[in-house]
């Protein structure tokens, strides 16, 4: 019998040998263009993300970021024809109003202006960590809203104007340049300069009305020495104007450092020396914002109108004298609290002396003069949304105060120009 012997071994079968790819090697200047192209499309999602953020909760129109404007002679203006849909509106020259002004003014018109800072203007709270119940104050809400309904209602007959032309934190030396620039032009019957925290109260023997205004400081440092810091600076400030991506991450930041910083204010600070801070006022106070409403005042009465010189409110003078329901006391607490010790001991002296002269200013220039400082003692309503701004019942109570004081001055102003013009029918 023959053996059999066995098969060889079969080698197992495999697919042929694929070539192997290499990996995607991108140069670097794919890589760099990848890159920018991924930065652009995430930026661009944020930007829509943050312009649907503010649409919701700021009433952005989707064309009117911020709400002031360059101008040439005063550093800013409130932007022409701004719109924030929960309330706010300018018309085409920067008047916080719904409705244009003409020039001409209509007959049987008396027209009133309204100067000032923010709390002419109508701002709304600025500590939004402490409440946020009023961010916005609406057209209808404000000063010269109310006060035009309630002069109209007292003065039956006559149509009665009262047009904002309130700048956020300008000084007196702004309102000098604004009646020539712009106001007169409009044949104003009357003016009223609510003022007093912007630019009263400086007590540092070098301050300059001019020279000193905080926003030339960041006017130089765009426009003065070509730095990189420079360069920066207007950069930054093009994209808070055109990108709601850094209108809202630069807002963001700046609450962010009020809350992070306010547990950490310095209680032990060295006090202010008030005696010596009122010797520098009585210096400073006479060349600087007097000075610039003594201008005013001249002016105005070589121009037929009647100047009208307001002390604004504040928070910090309330102790003792108003009744401040819960959220109004913490405001109150944080306020004197952002100040060196022995201010309100200061502000308190320092209101007394601009009081005086102001209203001696005013008697010699042929002006009025209204203290508003003391108008809320007794009233238990909530009226400071923060250190010197109003909630709408604080607006209408204060607009009510001047009503009751211009009433007399409007129609005696009034007959004397009829007198003038020979019974034209007036």
């Amino acid at each position: 019998m023959t053996a059999v012997s066995a098969p060889p071994s079969a080698e197992p079968l495999r697919p042929p040998d694929t070539p192997q790819r290499p990996p995607i090697v991108l140069s670097r200047r794919k890589r760099i263009l990848f890159s920018a192209i991924l930065t652009v499309v995430v930026l661009f999602v944020l930007e829509l993300i943050a312009g649907l953020y503010l649409r919701v909760s700021r009433g952005y129109d989707g064309e009117h970021l911020y709400e002031f404007e360059f101008d040439p002679y005063k550093n800013i203006l409130p932007a022409r024809n701004f719109v924030d849909t929960r309330g706010v509106q300018h018309n085409s020259v920067g008047f916080r109003r719904t409705g244009e002004v003409s020039k001409t003014k209509p007959a049987g018109t008396y027209r009133i202006f309204l100067m000032g800072g923010s709390t002419a203007y109508g701002t709304g709270g600025l500590w939004p960590h402490l409440q946020r119940d009023f961010a916005v104050i609406k057209n209808t809400e404000t000063i010269d809203a109310y006060l035009e309904r309630i002069l109209g209602e007292a003065l039956p007959g006559r149509k009665i104007e009262v047009i904002n032309a309130a700048i956020t934190s300008t000084w007196t030396h702004h309102h000098l340049i604004y009646l020539n620039q712009t106001i007169l032009g409009y044949d104003p019957d009357m003016v009223l300069f609510l003022d007093g925290y912007n630019d009263f109260f400086h007590a540092t023997p070098d301050h300059d009305q001019f020279g000193s205004f905080l926003y030339t400081t960041q006017a130089s440092g765009i426009l003065g020495e070509p730095t990189l810091g420079a360069l920066a600076r207007a950069n930054a400030w093009w994209f808070y104007r055109r990108s709601a991506l850094a209108y809202v991450t630069i807002r963001s930041l700046r609450t962010l450092k009020l809350v992070v910083t306010s547990p950490f204010i310095e209680r032990n600070r060295a006090p202010m020396n008030v005696d010596r801070a009122m010797a520098n006022l009585e210096q400073v106070f006479p060349r600087s914002a007097l000075s610039m409403q003594r201008r005013m005042a001249l002016i105005l009465r070589d121009a037929g109108v009647v100047p009208v010189f307001m002390l604004q409110p504040m928070l910090i003078l309330e102790r003792g004298h108003k009744p401040m329901p819960d959220m109004e006391q913490r405001l109150f607490e944080f306020n004197v609290d952002s100040y060196l010790p022995n201010y309100e001991e200061f502000i308190r002296r320092a209101v007394t002396m601009v009081n005086e002269r102001e209203t001696a200013m005013a008697s010699e220039l042929g002006a009025q003069f209204i203290d508003l400082t003391g108008i809320y003692a007794g009233v238990e309503e909530q009226i400071y949304t923060d250190y010197v701004h109003l909630t709408p019942r604080g607006n209408e109570l204060l607009a009510r105060h001047v009503a009751d004081r211009l009433v007399p001055v409007i129609r005696q102003d009034a007959q004397l120009a009829c007198a003038s013009e020979q019974g034209n029918g007036c």
